[in-house]
């Protein structure tokens, strides 16, 4: 990939570096951003070349830490704690980023008044690897260039004219991958429950699911369309979408999985404000 990040010259600072901050971080590094712009306080965070993770904001600061962008990625539990910290850092031209679930721009704007821009990102998993999907809304005079320098290396972005959508789009394509990844695995299972060795189902469930993703990523066509170019009247495709489509099982089943998440999203969001 090119190096679209190595003329990025902001100093970053990342407050917990899980699964998903670590993944943005390794694409961001991929990218060409360079580690020494790079500050990570969160004591379990993988070791990375060229960046010293703290254990915690005091040893950081203690450090000399500074920061131009801010990233909050650890628990939206936490965020009173951290905001009672960073809040005076966060002044001047210092934009204020959070992938934390629930916790709208509105609370971050609350907790962190003085940033010059609050920014609420949703990316997801597959971000690791540039093919990731992540909605983006921001407030203040955010600079848009280097938001769009910094998301562009993850994958697809989504621009939000405001975050009222975010606990739906955090459902869908954040925790989005898992429910893919359930559905690989659990028809990879069919598949073994029918005679098929589990190498072999889940080998040959991860390339179906992926070719056909990729087919209709590529034809710009909707699903039903394709989903004719396979099925045929009175054939074995057509018997097994009957099963799929009877009673419309499955579209209340992802509905459910999809409202189950979104409601968890404004949930966190309450603890996040202390009111959970």
């Amino acid at each position: 990939m090119t190096k679209a990040l190595r003329n990025f010259t902001g100093r970053l600072l990342l407050v917990g570096c899980g699964n998903m901050a670590g993944a943005m971080l390794d694409r961001w590094l991929a990218a060409g951003l360079d580690p020494a712009l790079v500050a990570i306080v969160d004591p379990y965070a993988a070791a990375r070349a060229g960046i010293v993770p703290h254990a915690s904001l005091d040893e950081w600061q203690a450090a000399g830490g500074s920061a131009d962008w801010i990233m909050l990625g650890m628990k939206p539990q936490q965020l009173g704690d951290v905001a009672e910290i960073l809040a005076p850092l966060a002044t001047g031209d210092v934009h204020l980023l959070s992938i934390l679930a629930g916790v709208s721009i509105a609370d971050l704007a609350a907790r962190f008044p003085d940033a010059r821009a609050q920014v609420r990102i949703l990316p997801n998993l597959a971000a690791r690897i540039g093919a990731g999907v992540s909605a983006v809304a921001t407030s203040g005079r955010s600079d848009d260039a280097a938001i769009t320098a910094l998301l562009d290396p993850l994958g697809h972005r989504v621009t939000l004219a405001d975050d009222s959508t975010m606990d739906l789009v955090t459902a869908f394509t954040g925790s989005g991958p898992a429910f893919v990844f359930r559905l690989i695995e659990s028809y990879a299972a069919a598949g073994e429950r029918l005679g098929l060795s589990a190498e072999d189902a889940l080998a040959l469930a991860t390339a179906t699911f992926g070719g056909a993703t990729a087919l209709l990523a590529d034809s710009g066509e909707k699903p039903g369309v394709l989903i004719a170019q396979v099925a045929s009247k009175g054939g074995t495709t057509q018997a097994g979408l009957d099963v799929l489509d009877g009673d419309g099982q499955l579209a209340a089943l992802l509905t459910n999985v999809l409202r189950a998440a979104r409601d968890r999203g404004r949930e966190l969001a309450d603890i996040a404000r202390g009111e959970g």
